[in-house]
């Protein structure tokens, strides 16, 4: 069972585009500073999406603690985790990151059975593609 009842630190931004569908997704900054989808396979994230805004509405992302994410697979507990790009409207899932672990966001702490379940991520600062 996923849970997140352990927060340490949230922040408010304004949501780039519609992110109504996206809570508990990985999530990116844009140029401006507001957040949004990723762009691209590998880009930086920032957290995980708590609430479901629209464009311009305030977005909550969880930058660092424990935090429910959605999957994009079954993922078992204690493996890294890195955001999922398949396009435009389909990103920010957790996904396995055992290859690539300058993209890893997280490690798994309560697992999820399948596709689209959620699991608990314990968030973790993405800055090893920004410093590598």
């Amino acid at each position: 069972m996923a849970y997140d009842y352990n927060p340490v630190l949230d922040i408010a931004l304004e949501a780039a585009e519609d992110l109504s569908s996206y809570q508990y997704h990985f999530v990116t900054l844009d140029s401006s500073g507001n957040v949004q989808l990723l762009n691209a396979a590998g880009d930086t994230v920032i957290g995980v999406l708590q609430n479901a805004p629209k464009s311009g509405e305030e977005a909550t992302v969880r930058v660092l603690g424990v935090s429910k994410v959605v999957a994009n697979n079954a993922l078992n507990v204690l493996t890294a985790v890195k955001a999922e790009y398949v396009g435009a409207t389909d990103c920010g899932k957790a996904a396995d990151a055992s290859t690539e672990y300058a993209y890893v966001c997280g490690l798994i702490i309560a697992a999820s059975g399948d596709e689209d379940d959620l699991a608990s991520v314990l968030v973790t600062p993405n800055i090893g593609n920004v410093i590598a």
